[in-house]
C-alpha cells in the first residue's frame, strides 16, 4: 500500500499527468475548432478519464505539500503554487458541478 502512496505523491506521476492532461486539452482544442464545443466536451472535458486526471492531480498535489513539508516557512512560497494549483482545480470543479 505504502508503493501505491508514494507512486501517487511522486513528481514522476505528476509530470505523466501534465503531459496527458495538456495533450487532452490540445486535441480537445482542434476538436472544437472543427467540429464544436460539444463534440469537444463529449470526447474529452466530459470523460471519466479526464476527471480522474484532475483528481489525480488534486491527490498528488495535496500528498507532496506533506511529502515534502512545504507548510515551514522557508518553503512557503513553494506551498503558496501548490495551493493556487489546488484551488483552481477545486474551482473548476465547482463550477462544472
Amino acid at each position: 500500500m505504502k508503493k501505491i502512496w508514494n507512486f501517487i505523491y511522486s513528481t514522476r506521476l505528476m509530470a505523466v499527468l501534465f503531459i496527458v492532461f495538456a495533450t487532452a486539452m490540445g486535441v480537445a482544442t482542434f476538436i472544437e475548432n472543427d467540429y464544436g464545443t460539444e463534440t469537444s466536451k463529449a470526447l474529452v472535458y466530459n470523460t471519466w478519464w479526464f476527471e480522474a486526471i484532475m483528481a489525480l492531480f488534486v491527490v498528488n498535489f495535496f500528498g507532496n505539500i506533506f511529502k515534502y513539508k512545504l507548510y515551514k516557512r522557508p518553503k512557503w512560497a513553494v506551498l503558496l503554487f501548490h495551493l493556487s494549483f489546488l484551488l483552481i482545480i477545486i474551482g473548476a470543479g465547482v463550477t462544472r458541478y
